[in-house]
Order: C-alpha cells, then sequence, then structure tokens
C-alpha cells in the first residue's frame, strides 16, 4: 500500500506585490491602470468590471519578448520557473546604489529567486521613487548568470539604471536571454530575509511582454 506524505504545514504567506489601484503610477511617468465598471450592477447583484493597464503596472515579471521581438511571452512561462522558488534575499550594500557581483560571492544561488532588497519599496506612489533608483551592474548580472539563478527580483523600478543614456538595458539582455525571469516593484523583501521561504510569481497566460504578478512567499 503506498502511504501518503503530508507536506509541510505554511508557517506564513508573505505578500511581496504592491495591490493594483486606480489610477496608479508604477514606471515615474509611464504607468497607467483603469479599473472601471462595465455597467450599474445587475437585478441579481452580480457585477462585471475590468481594467485597462500597462503590463508594466505594479508589481510584474518580465519575459524574453520584453528585450527580443522573437523572445518567448509572458504565456510561454513553464510554471516551474515561476512556482514554489528557494528565496535567497541580498541587501544593498550601504557604500553604493548598485550590486556587484561581489556582493553575491559565497551564496548558494542555483535555481534560486535572488531578491534584491533596497527598501526604495517606501517611496513607491512618491516622486522620490524615480531618484536615485539602486540597480544591477551588468557584471552582477552575468555572475548571476553563471550562477544558474531562477529569477531576479527587485523593489526599485528597474533591474537596470534607470539612468542609462538612450534608456538601454543592458542588465535585461543579459538576464532575460539566457532565461532568468526578471521580477521588478517588488516590496517587502525584508520580511523574508533570513527565512527558509519559496517565491511564486504567477501572472495570467498573455501574450505580452510583461505582467502583473501576485508575487508571494511561502515560508516553512
Amino acid at each position: 500500500m503506498t502511504q501518503t506524505v503530508k507536506p509541510t504545514p505554511v508557517k506564513e504567506f508573505i505578500e511581496l506585490n504592491h495591490q493594483i489601484q486606480h489610477g496608479m503610477e508604477t514606471y515615474p511617468g509611464l504607468s497607467h491602470v483603469d479599473i472601471f465598471e462595465h455597467a450599474p450592477r445587475f437585478e441579481n447583484s452580480a457585477l462585471i468590471d475590468g481594467m485597462s493597464l500597462f503590463g508594466i503596472s505594479g508589481t510584474y515579471i518580465d519575459s524574453p519578448f520584453h528585450e527580443d521581438p522573437n523572445g518567448h511571452k509572458i504565456c510561454d512561462y513553464p510554471l516551474e520557473k515561476l512556482v514554489n522558488l528557494p528565496v535567497v534575499v541580498v541587501n544593498k550594500p550601504t557604500e553604493r546604489i548598485f550590486y556587484e557581483a561581489i556582493d553575491f560571492a559565497g551564496l548558494e544561488l542555483k535555481g534560486c529567486a535572488v531578491l534584491l532588497n533596497t527598501q526604495h519599496d517606501q517611496h513607491f506612489g512618491t516622486a522620490d521613487y524615480g531618484e536615485n533608483c539602486p540597480y544591477l551592474s551588468n557584471e552582477a548580472a552575468e555572475y548571476l548568470v553563471s550562477q544558474g539563478v531562477a529569477l531576479v527580483g527587485i523593489d526599485s523600478p528597474l533591474v537596470d539604471n534607470i539612468k542609462n543614456p538612450n534608456a538601454e538595458i543592458p542588465v535585461h539582455n543579459i538576464l532575460l536571454s539566457h532565461g532568468v525571469v526578471i521580477c521588478e516593484d517588488m516590496t517587502n523583501i525584508a520580511a523574508v530575509n533570513g527565512k527558509n521561504a519559496y517565491l511564486t510569481a504567477v501572472p495570467p497566460r498573455v501574450p505580452m511582454a510583461s505582467f502583473p504578478a501576485r508575487v508571494f512567499a511561502a515560508v516553512y
């Protein structure tokens, strides 16, 4: 007789995403969210509502199509790339605004969701969110690829330097072209630091470059 093995109970779930709200702005000066009702409630009290938004609204993930017109889209991600990823939190060094490869030295990163805890999310929804934004250096991105990470998440607008000339996104290019999922505009990353946590970041199966996701960690 086959014995059923009970799964390890989850101690807590931690939200790592911003709630999407009508009129919210995510990327400074660009994002747009319109939540609307199709019509007044029916006689049975049922409501049909809708939403118009950019794919980079709230907390979202990027697909290779974001930087490569021939790349895979959000709907092409297999669930194993987005579900139950072991979490490694890396705090931003105090002496600089960006991460370098040395900040990840000695960490076991293969198959992990590497979350960059910069605490820049405290400025979300304000003008300061678009200023002095922490990011990942090109060399750091290449190191993460070499270590076989599954996902890189950050609690600021971009993994790239928002001040790059001509809006270049070399870190996106490096990560996405090597199959690493990018999650941007996260929040509350500090809450999972040091915990035995596993990340889920699943959006709808849309044929788009980027799309918001309910990003959360299960702590065991």
